[in-house]
Formats: C-alpha cells, sequence, structure tokens
C-alpha cells in the first residue's frame, strides 16, 4: 500500500512540475479564417477572436512579434516577456483583413499571416478535392503589403501549400525557391519564417534534417509544425515548433483550458 501511496505521489509531483515548466512556456497559436456567419474546425467568429485576445491581455499572457521571436532564436540567451504568446494566421485570407484586422487593433495585438504565394489574390484551391469545398478568398499583394505594420508580419507557407510529409528534399527545396522568388516579384515584405502546411514534414529523421538544411540554405530561421503543445524555453529545435489549433467549434472553456495547459499528453 504504501508503495502504490509513494508512486501515486511521485507520479503528482513529476506531473506538478512538468505543468509548471508548461506555464513559462511559449505559445504559438493558430487561426486560420474569421466570419460571423458560421464556425468550423478552420474559423471563428469574430466575436470569438475578441473573447480570446481579451482573455489573453487579462491573463498575463504577453503577446510577442514574429521579430521579437526571431531575435530571441538568434541568441537565446536574450529574453522573451513572462508567459509569451505568438498570434499566427495561416492561408491569407481575405476575411483576416475584414473581420481579424480590426479586432487585433483594438487591444492592439500582433500577429502573422503565412501566405501561400502561387494563391494570393486568388481562392483556396489547394482544397478543390475536400468534400465540403467553398472557395474563400485570399488576400491580394497590394493588401498583403498595405496589411504590414507594428502589428502584422508576413511569413512562408509554401509557394503551392504543399504538404512536405508527402515530399522530397528536390521537390522542398524548389518549393522553396518558388516560395521566396514569388514573394521577392510582388515585393512582399517577408520575416524568416515558415509554417509546414498541414503540419507536415519528414516522418524518417535523415530526411526531415535534409528538409531543415534545406530551409537553413533558403534563409529560413523558424519552422512552425501543430503538435498542439506549449514549446518549452529555450527552444530544442527552431524548425519543429509547435502550434496550438485554435478552432471555431471549440468551446470558450476548451481554448482555456489548451491555453493554460496545451495537449496534455
Amino acid at each position: 500500500m504504501w508503495i502504490i501511496l509513494l508512486a501515486v505521489l511521485l507520479f503528482v509531483v513529476i506531473v506538478g512540475l512538468i505543468l509548471h515548466k508548461r506555464q513559462k512556456g511559449l505559445r504559438v497559436l493558430m487561426y486560420h479564417k474569421v466570419d460571423p456567419a458560421h464556425t468550423d474546425m478552420l474559423t471563428v467568429t469574430p466575436e470569438q477572436l475578441r473573447q480570446q485576445l481579451q482573455y489573453l491581455h487579462t491573463n498575463g499572457y504577453s503577446v510577442i512579434t514574429m521579430p521579437d521571436l526571431l531575435a530571441y532564436a538568434r541568441d537565446q540567451r536574450s529574453s522573451l516577456p513572462k508567459r509569451p504568446v505568438l498570434i499566427t494566421f495561416d492561408d491569407a485570407y481575405a476575411n483576416n483583413l475584414t473581420y481579424a484586422l480590426p479586432i487585433l487593433k483594438e487591444h492592439p495585438t500582433p500577429a502573422t499571416i503565412f501566405v501561400p504565394t502561387a494563391y494570393v489574390g486568388d481562392v483556396n484551391a489547394w482544397d478543390r478535392d475536400a468534400p465540403s469545398f467553398v472557395a474563400d478568398n485570399l488576400l491580394t499583394a497590394e493588401q498583403l503589403k498595405g496589411l504590414t505594420s507594428s502589428l502584422i508580419s508576413l511569413a512562408y507557407h509554401s509557394h503551392r501549400h504543399i504538404n512536405y510529409k508527402h515530399t522530397d528534399v528536390d521537390g522542398i527545396r524548389n518549393d522553396l525557391t518558388e516560395n521566396k522568388q514569388a514573394a521577392q516579384e510582388m515585393a512582399l515584405p517577408m520575416v524568416s519564417a515558415f509554417a509546414y502546411p498541414y503540419g507536415g514534414r519528414p516522418k524518417k529523421p535523415a530526411a526531415r534534417q535534409q528538409m531543415q538544411d534545406a530551409m537553413q540554405a533558403a534563409g529560413i530561421q523558424l519552422g512552425f509544425r501543430i503538435g498542439n503543445r506549449i514549446n518549452p524555453l529555450p527552444i530544442r529545435n527552431l524548425f519543429d515548433i509547435n502550434r496550438i489549433d485554435i478552432r471555431g467549434t471549440d468551446s470558450f472553456s476548451a481554448f482555456k483550458r489548451k491555453i493554460r495547459w496545451g495537449k496534455l499528453l
């Protein structure tokens, strides 16, 4: 009996230490669309976004910019503020300008938009084969340039929104080259960060290392996956940073649990 009680106590202590460490880590939130008409796994309403950002601001979280994180990545002896949070939006949907930006300006709250450059000014064509496909407009180059300020940063999201999990290293190199060239041709002021579409990276360690080498050669300094975990500081792998998936179908209580603990298991 005593052995069981000691084991339980040890387990509680270990879990407590892990959760305490998570409290101090970096949270990176992943949004996609903002729409007042409906919610789904990729879409929050303006009311949800406003409530969520207000929660961060009133509960001791410090929202940082992507340049802040890049500066930290260059020298992890430098410090981030207490309980840092990075806000990100994938795919550059036009509704980010219509509905998200006014809310970001209210607090104000900085954010990063990850841009799949082949589709700028078009629609989310990579979703065409999905059974429930709905074409959503994406921001134009002029709109993206108009967004950039002290609040909004632009970063890379592959050129053609391809899944790197199913792409060999030559394909990854080509996509990175196209991603950067297209951004330069459109004169988009990009920062050197990249979000993997679908969170996909090669499974095999050797192939993943080749991908990371290709990204470094392309001048990328940070790579973001999904994972739904809080990132311990200092960051162990700058090309494998976890993001927390924020869904419109989650309750506010679920949002708060994600922010506080991330994925528990």
